[in-house]
């Protein structure tokens, strides 16, 4: 946060990315016209977003989530809008249950109170709650703070979370990411707690027909090696269940992959790094399994971080071997940004084709970006769309949080911005599979 103190409020925009630099094959196709500058971290700008049907759910940092009808996808329009929490708001969904993320201790002692977020003054350092807010929305034209059934404390919080879908035991899982083991505090009364030596994930069971009795269920250890641990932490945790395929990978301070044919009990299969990554952000695979991709976050995301004298490893996505944690290849991110640019890769999502390997990313300010690893070794950019800075004298926070395939358009979730939609129009996404729903970081198949 002490960086972003630095920054300057965005410079009111026009809505679209029409006229933007990119290439000819990605190109605009409609957007909500919103324009909510991030002038601190207690403002409601927009994270990440997911999809079930027709509808995509658009967190809010500071404040809720919303929810949009994408059945026209080069018209989205917002129904209604969740003022509920506070940061990071990102969020999953599964029928008619919205769940989001809170990272921050909150002075609350009922789950209605988790929804106070008018002042920092919400915030504690000595201990509150933080983990998952659980709403049931009844009716998506009139959601509200109403439909909030329970929340599920989780130590240290929530920064992101995994939706894993247990359909033979009438439930979901959700895997929680903390992030970060801060502030400490003691055991609350919603069952969190938050201590330096974390080492851990946590999973959180939702019956699906009874979602207020929600509760953790699980500590999954990160591993240990030579008596030390690990990983303390995971930042974002990708999930894999395709055709026998299940696995997860704990994107911390290395890159722990899991077996989770028992989604409930995740087993420890190895962990892998690469020098000078300190800490990653996001994972996933290939829809077969055998690709692990890596992405990290210097600067913490509000930095200039892909300006062209960066070096390579700043700006990179990383593919390994799943089977052994070698690295295969990198892909650099080609077009240099400005200083007054927030710049990292981002959330990304895999197509589910089983034709090529093809990844949609969000870089901030440097857009959105198609890539094909279907051979890691020699990734190669497929697409682009790369705005000019948002404003071209100081540093602003702004750009895509994450992109995503989803049926057809790619629909990049932008801080400021709201929801913007693409239309890829390239033969490396012939014959993507049709998706009735999608969670950031999870995949579900079949595929393949």
């Amino acid at each position: 946060m002490a960086i972003f103190a630095l920054l300057v409020p965005a410079t009111p925009g026009s809505a679209g990315h029409d006229g933007d630099p990119g290439t000819r094959n990605l190109q605009p196709a409609g957007h909500t016209a919103d324009n909510r500058p991030a002038t601190d971290f207690f403002q409601p700008f927009f994270t990440d977003v997911a999809f079930w049907g027709k509808l995509a759910y658009q967190g809010v940092w500071w404040g809720g989530f919303r929810i949009i009808d994408v059945s026209r996808p080069h018209s989205p329009r917002v129904l209604s809008e969740v003022d509920c929490g506070v940061f990071q708001g990102d969020v999953g969904v599964w029928g008619n249950l919205v769940f989001r993320s809170v990272d921050a201790p909150v002075t609350a002692t009922t789950a209605q109170g988790t929804c106070n977020n008018d002042s920092p003054a919400v915030l504690s350092q000595t201990g509150g709650f933080e983990g998952i807010q659980i709403f049931r929305v009844r009716d998506t034209r009139r959601a509200s703070a109403r439909d909030l059934v329970t929340v599920v404390g989780t130590d240290c919080g929530s920064h992101t979370h995994t939706v894993v879908p247990d359909p033979r035991n009438d439930r979901v899982l959700i895997y929680v990411s903390s992030s970060g083991a801060a502030p400490e505090y003691p055991r609350t009364r919603f069952g969190n707690r938050c201590a330096a030596e974390h080492g851990k994930f946590q999973i959180v069971e939702v019956p699906l027909r009874a979602p207020h009795r929600a509760r953790v269920v699980a500590d999954v250890p990160l591993g240990r090696s030579a008596g030390a641990v690990v990983a303390n932490d995971c930042h974002d945790i990708g999930v894999l269940i395709n055709r026998g395929r299940r696995l997860a990978v704990c994107a911390g301070d290395v890159s722990v992959v899991f077996d989770i044919s028992n989604p409930a009990r995740p087993r420890f299969l190895r962990s892998f790094t690469v020098p000078g990554v300190s800490s990653w952000h996001s994972g996933q695979f290939s829809y077969d399994g055998r690709v692990t991709v890596m992405g990290w976050e210097p600067g913490g995301g509000v930095a200039p971080e892909c300006e062209a004298t960066d070096p390579a490893i700043n700006k990179s996505i990383f593919f390994f071997e799943t089977a052994t944690g070698r690295l295969l290849g990198t892909w650099v991110l080609p077009r240099p940004q400005a200083a007054t640019e927030n710049c990292t890769i981002h959330n990304y999502g895999i197509v589910p084709t089983a034709r090529r390997d093809v990844l949609v990313t969000g870089a901030y300010q440097a857009g959105t970006w198609v890539v094909d690893f279907t051979d890691p070794r020699r990734p190669r950019t497929v697409a682009w769309s790369d705005p000019r800075p948002q404003d071209p004298a100081n540093l602003t926070l702004a750009g895509a949080w994450g992109s995503y395939w989803y049926n057809g358009r790619i629909f990049e979730t932008n801080i400021t911005e709201g929801l913007n939609t693409f239309q890829l129009k390239d033969r490396v996404v012939r014959g993507a599979r049709w998706q009735p729903f999608l969670n950031p970081q999870t995949q579900l198949g079949p595929v393949g």
